[in-house]
């Protein structure tokens, strides 16, 4: 289905597979619906907790207010820190990726469970050099039809968006009609970002694994350039991350493939297990001590962190991950 904007369109695609027979029992199905809700709520929450970061001038995103469902949460300074440092480090990893793979092509990305994210749209606006000839976004049905409903109604989002903006109801879980989406509205030839925010964490290692394994080997042609970018939850077995993990799962979002990859290292050896085998897998923390000490006084400025212990521990259970196919494509974050 195509829905038209001035001269330009985007495609909001549905997947055709037929009608499926009911599984399981309908409490099983409930239970389901209630965590897919919850996921859901989870990418509304980051968005409203993102628009408070960006009234305090962490980040410059003219577009993430208009899918907030809340403009009145506060975030901490030590939380608006953690905000900059995760969106700062994709955004500047996929313009590096660009950058220095133009010429083998145009750029694709593939955002598993994007939720209302709003890269896409600051790329077009600060980044024209950055020629996207496909960026792919998939995430539930529901999720995928309001933000269709606030792209189609904002004036500013509508007129940036262009034939190569395809966004995909989606249940990551369901491999085979994965496998046929992509397929579909992917390019198999052309150096493709993968990018899953805070999202592999929610689904078993297996799934995550196989949805790598599918995209790498069945969608994209071997000799193109890929780039995994990954952000996750990680160490649930000290007592920081046993509380996580109950929070998180009494909210209804079970943290479901944290046991299985629980640190950077579980991470980098599961790229290297599927192909990515040059790979940069570290904490969060780890990660802030290689910014410019010149930006990290900017950061205090605009707000002191006044408890740095606490956000180091908080850090140290988040991972950021950058895995390539190709050892010189790695890109460079600070």
């Amino acid at each position: 289905m195509y829905f038209l904007g001035e001269e330009r369109h985007f495609r909001v695609l549905s997947p055709s597979f037929g009608v499926r027979g009911l599984q399981g029992s309908v409490t099983s199905e409930a239970a389901k619906i209630q965590t897919q809700m919850a996921l859901q709520q989870t990418a509304y929450s980051a968005c409203s907790r993102k628009v408070h970061c960006v009234s305090k001038h962490y980040l410059d995103d003219p577009f993430v207010h208009f899918f907030s469902r809340d403009m009145t949460i506060v975030n901490s300074p030590l939380m608006n820190r953690g905000t900059w440092l995760r969106t700062v480090a994709i955004e500047r990893s996929v313009l590096s990726f660009a950058r220095n793979w133009s010429a083998e092509g145009p750029l694709q990305v593939i955002s598993f469970g994007s939720g209302v994210d709003t890269l896409y749209f600051r790329l077009k606006k600060d980044h024209s050099e950055v020629n996207i000839v496909r960026y792919i976004e998939l995430d539930f049905p529901d999720l995928v039809a309001e933000k269709q409903r606030v792209i189609e109604k904002t004036e500013r989002l509508n007129q940036l968006v262009g034939p190569e903006y395809e966004l995909v109801p989606c249940d990551l879980q369901k491999l085979d009609e994965l496998r046929e989406i992509l397929k579909r509205v992917s390019r198999n030839d052309v150096p493709t970002v993968l990018l899953a925010e805070m999202v592999f964490v929610y689904l078993e290692e297996r799934t995550t694994t196989a949805i790598l394994e599918l995209t790498l080997n069945d969608v994209l042609k071997r000799e193109v350039c890929v780039l995994l970018i990954a952000y996750d939850a990680i160490r649930p077995n000290d007592r920081f991350g046993e509380v996580m993990v109950n929070s998180l799962a009494s909210s209804g979002v079970p943290l479901r493939g944290i046991k299985e990859l629980p640190t950077p290292e579980a991470h980098a050896e599961r790229c290297k297990r599927v192909g990515l085998k040059s790979v940069m897998a570290t904490s969060m923390r780890q990660l802030y001590l290689s910014v410019p000490q010149e930006t990290q006084e900017w950061l205090k400025k605009l707000e002191m962190v006044d408890d740095w212990d606490e956000w180091c521990i908080m850090h140290d259970h988040y991972c950021f991950v950058l895995a390539t196919n190709k050892a010189e494509a790695l890109p460079t974050i600070f």
